[in-house]
């Protein structure tokens, strides 16, 4: 599928260092480009299929670091206009871009207006597969994550629903106890845990295991259900 990412920058918003010019290949756009693509298919989960591209970048200084670059978006961004991302190698900043991005995934949308605090009912939503405008660099619940649950907000047909729209329920709760899955190649065994924090699908949370131990990191896979992170199958017990 063709990266569906416009990126168009804001020529009145102020970068915090002076000097900031238009992006070129030479001077290693292509580096901080392919960061904020990472980055941004990163927020919208690992595991979405979200379609980023990016174009019109201003940065403030050529990276020089060798090392690889990591671009951290600010809190506030979101799809379709300008947003900042601190550029970082290991742990040092070593610049700022500011770019607009666009955004191409699978997403819910309301087919009706939905009253606020009102459930959403399940004829009032469909799901989709295409741009998001205006929505933040983060998870958009799936049709079963939303249907039921209630609005911030009075909403309007055709809006996409996202986490600041709809109360989203967290797939797995601190404290709850888990089935853990650890996979392998086509080597698959499961297990039992308890999660230390909580999240919704996509999410990496920690998680306790058996005799293991310390803390691990896994990916929740659906309500109750996680998948360890680099971790052998034998290791669940």
């Amino acid at each position: 599928m063709r990266a569906f990412l416009l990126l168009t920058v804001c020529t009145g918003l102020a970068l915090p260092v002076a000097g900031a010019r238009a992006a070129s290949p030479a001077d290693g756009s292509d580096r901080v480009r392919d960061a904020i693509v990472q980055a941004v298919a990163q927020r919208f989960g690992a595991v979405s299929g979200a379609q980023v591209a990016v174009d019109d970048l201003r940065i403030d200084a050529a990276p020089q670091a060798e090392g690889e670059l990591v671009a951290v978006p600010d809190p506030g961004g979101r799809t379709g206009r300008p947003a900042q991302f601190t550029l970082r190698s290991g742990s040092k900043r070593v610049g700022v871009a500011v770019a607009t991005v666009t955004v191409a995934v699978a997403h819910v949308r309301t087919t009706a207006s939905i009253d606020r605090d009102a459930a959403v009912a399940a004829e009032a939503v469909a799901e989709q597969d295409g741009e998001v405008a205006n929505v933040r660099f983060e998870p958009l619940p799936r049709l079963d994550e939303v249907v039921g649950a209630h609005a911030r907000r009075a909403l309007g047909a055709g809006e996409v629903l996202s986490q600041s729209v709809v109360i989203v329920p967290d797939a797995v709760r601190a404290g709850d106890e888990v089935k853990v899955v650890a996979r392998v190649g086509a080597l698959e065994a499961w297990g039992v845990g308890r999660a230390t924090g909580s999240g919704r699908v996509g999410d990496v949370v920690r998680i306790t295991r058996g005799t293991a131990r310390g803390l691990q990191p896994a990916r929740v896979l659906s309500p109750g259900v996680v998948q360890v992170l680099l971790a052998q199958p034998q290791e669940i017990r």
